[in-house]
């Protein structure tokens, strides 16, 4: 019986050295990743806005290449906006769609398609708007931008740290001097509204001055007391001023202007949904 065993052993050896088993590097596991080489979750924590600011999609990840969306992770240590700034590769423009997500990309914290160029314009607020994309973020959170490359492109990383101190309730609402200005900021997936307070100690007209950045939309309100005087919805335009006066209207239908009568003001500044975020600046005269 063991002579046969023996046999048979020798049988079976023989028949793998003849024919020994084609195993390639990267051959898949019971789990579908592969043996060696990187498996897809290695590759999405190689592409870390906290370990590279710059990072370069190659022609060969470009969607049309690789099929997959790329991520980029980043886990903000303060409350601020993350601006992410494309470049073009050589000579052929940057083309594609970014999107901000949730630590388990299971929730879009932005539109899902942001679309960014590297085709530059001689207008610097057209430039920018193309070239450039700010998200608000909380300090600790896990993010993930979502990139839909059609070309190779370069991604640049910045992060300005905000200390906010607006009010989420108007009874809270932080008291803002004349020709001060404040920054605040709106973190995506949020839609608690900011407010802030001012006092007039004369009957004037009011001038609010302000600059959105965002590529959702913004909706500021002016309110005395409970009452709604002014609002308007706001997305990113660079600078913009705001002239609030009263408005009265005589027995022949002619409207006038007049000052805004002394006494304390609220302003209110809120996203439009979730899917926007960012940050702004805010002053009054």
């Amino acid at each position: 019986m063991a002579f046969r065993r023996s046999i048979l052993a020798m049988f079976i050896f023989c028949l793998l050295c003849l024919f020994p088993l084609d195993v390639k590097a990267g051959d898949a596991d019971k789990s579908g990743n592969t043996t060696t080489g990187k498996t897809q979750e290695q590759k999405i924590k190689d592409k870390s806005f906290n370990k590279h600011k710059t990072i370069t999609i190659r022609e060969e990840e470009t969607f049309q290449k690789a099929k997959e969306y790329i991520w980029i992770s980043y886990q903000p240590k303060y409350d601020g906006y993350l601006t992410i700034q494309n470049t073009n590769v050589g000579n052929v423009p940057a083309n594609g769609y970014l999107a901000l997500y949730n630590r388990t990309k299971s929730i879009v914290l932005s539109s899902k398609s942001i679309s960014y160029s590297g085709k530059y314009s001689s207008n610097k607020k057209t430039a920018e708007y193309w070239t450039k994309n700010v998200f608000g973020l909380k300090k600790g959170e896990t993010y993930f931008i979502r990139v839909k490359a059609f070309t190779p492109v370069t991604l640049k990383s910045s992060f300005k740290k905000v200390t906010d101190k607006s009010g989420a309730l108007q009874s809270k609402a932080l008291n803002i001097k004349k020709s001060k200005t404040k920054t605040g900021l709106i973190p995506a997936g949020g839609t608690t509204p900011d407010w802030y307070k001012f006092t007039l100690k004369k009957n004037q007209k009011i001038q609010l001055y302000y600059n959105i950045h965002t590529k959702g939309s913004f909706q500021i309100s002016l309110y005395s007391g409970r009452r709604r005087l002014a609002g308007k919805v706001l997305s990113t335009q660079g600078a913009q001023k705001m002239t609030i006066a009263r408005q009265k209207t005589d027995t022949k239908g002619k409207r006038t202007t007049h000052p805004m009568e002394k006494g304390t003001y609220y302003i209110k500044i809120e996203p439009v949904n979730s899917l926007s975020s960012g940050y702004y600046t805010l002053m009054w005269k």
